[in-house]
């Protein structure tokens, strides 16, 4: 599947697997920085690593602290490549753009509409490209 209608949120390429949940996730609290592995129990992701991963939730939940643990993620390398959702908070896209000014690394992060979300299947391989969003 090609996506052409997206919202480029955090510039970067990636290709990577996916994780795929149509559960919120809050970064604050459920996820592990040091390590990248999701860790709250109530995820239908929870015990999978986003290390290197393009996490597709439909929306952040939870603190703004969201975005402090997303930017020490990507300081520790533990960090997903890419973040696909429905909507962007300016607290969840906060982490990947501190990212990329203090370290020169970050998440690239792509919005799409709620019927092109839901679209996407578990266990794929998702590309951020230069024109396009590809699904495999």
């Amino acid at each position: 599947m090609r996506i052409t209608e997206y919202t480029v949120v955090v510039e970067g390429c990636a290709d990577a697997e996916a994780l795929v949940s149509d559960t919120s996730l809050s970064f604050w609290g459920g996820v592990n920085a040091s390590t990248g592995m999701i860790q709250d129990v109530h995820h239908s992701l929870n015990g999978q690593n986003l290390k290197g991963k393009i996490l597709c939730v439909p929306y952040d939940r939870g603190s703004c602290s969201s975005s402090g643990v997303m930017l020490e993620m990507i300081r520790q390398g533990t960090n997903p490549a890419g973040i696909l959702c429905i909507e962007a908070e300016p607290v969840l896209a906060l982490g990947p753009i501190i990212g990329e000014k203090m370290y020169k690394r970050g998440i690239a992060m792509r919005t799409v509409s709620e019927e092109t979300f839901r679209s996407i299947p578990e266990n794929c391989r998702i590309q951020f490209a230069e024109d396009a969003i590809v699904v495999q």
